[in-house]
């Protein structure tokens, strides 16, 4: 192994060192989130239609707040934001511009169709708060997050967790319409080396190459009702999902990222923390909208985590298979 391939591998997170060390520390703040606030349009299975608060920001630090976890938001809306007697975290208000916002159908099958209608101006590397910090979550929701303020987040974040929507998202400036682009057609594809964590939905997985990002950083694919998969340079677990009524999908991998955040938060091994993860996506989609956490599901987290099999796989690259 060369020298530059040893120094990459360095870069990626190591498993074992996530378990020896738990990232807290008093003198940083916990968690920076980094996304937009947006005003949600939500038309249920069978027709209801709900107006509610969103985007990924609104989930996470409703589950960071729900389990004690201090934080600090990065964020832009217009004038004509909603909700701000529902947040805790205010965003910066731009007199110019209007709150992002989104149309979700879930009418038309297994999979909604998503659209945007108002995008609010982009976050720049200046309107982060100035502080280090002992996680950074880049959640973008309308390509908010330009490639320069991902770095500044790598910058001062100890830890560095990606929702890959924030990278691949794209929307038609005609119709709207939310799509997904290649990763390796971004230009986020040079930074995964200083990402430590990617977390991809299954149909997000497909617009990415897992072979080489695996080598790159320890990415992260839900899966819904089949939980989740966690796929590092050298290993891979599956880990299970938690029974759960759904009733609105939208949020639960905002939840499962959040979960998984407070878990490396709290020193969890990361199979763990995934399974966290797993926990608060399951109680997300039994809500509609942003949920409310009861003190008994709180409480009953851990005794609830207890006993669940985790799946650990030996990886084998293509190469090494292909050569047998």
């Amino acid at each position: 192994m060369d020298g530059m391939t040893q120094t990459k591998k360095q870069k990626l997170p190591d498993l074992k060192y996530m378990r020896r060390h738990s990232v807290r520390k008093k003198d940083q703040c916990a968690a920076l989130v980094v996304g937009h606030y947006c005003h949600d349009q939500i038309t249920l299975h069978g027709g209801e239609t709900v107006y509610s608060l969103g985007g990924s920001v609104s989930y996470i630090t409703n589950v960071f707040e729900a389990l004690g976890i201090g934080s600090r938001v990065a964020s832009k809306v217009g004038p004509d934001f909603l909700y701000c007697s529902q947040i805790t975290h205010p965003p910066e208000v731009i007199e110019d511009q209007k709150t992002t916002e989104f149309f979700a159908d879930f009418t038309q099958g297994e999979e909604r169709i998503l659209k945007a209608g108002s995008i609010c101006a982009p976050i720049d590397s200046m309107d982060i708060p100035e502080m280090d910090y002992e996680l950074g979550l880049a959640v973008g929701i309308a390509c908010e997050i330009l490639p320069e303020t991902l770095q500044h987040m790598v910058d001062v974040a100890r830890y560095v967790v990606v929702d890959v929507q924030a990278l691949i998202r794209t929307i038609d400036p005609e119709t709207g319409l939310v799509g997904l682009r290649n990763l390796d057609e971004t230009p986020f594809i040079d930074m995964l080396e200083d990402i430590h964590f990617l977390k991809a939905a299954r149909n997000e997985a497909l617009y990415i190459d897992i072979e080489k990002v695996r080598q790159k950083t320890c990415l992260i694919v839900t899966e819904g009702k089949n939980g989740s998969r966690i796929y590092s340079n050298d290993r891979e677990f599956r880990i299970p999902a938690f029974p759960a009524i759904e009733v609105d999908p939208t949020g639960a991998g905002d939840s499962f990222l959040a979960g998984f955040s407070a878990g490396l938060y709290q020193g969890l091994p990361i199979e763990q923390a995934v399974l966290m993860g797993n926990y608060f996506g399951g109680l997300a989609v039994a809500q509609v909208g942003i949920p409310h956490f009861t003190a008994s599901q709180l409480e009953s987290m851990d005794e609830t985590r207890n006993g669940v099999r985790i799946e650990q796989f030996p990886y084998y690259s293509r190469t090494a298979l292909c050569s047998n």
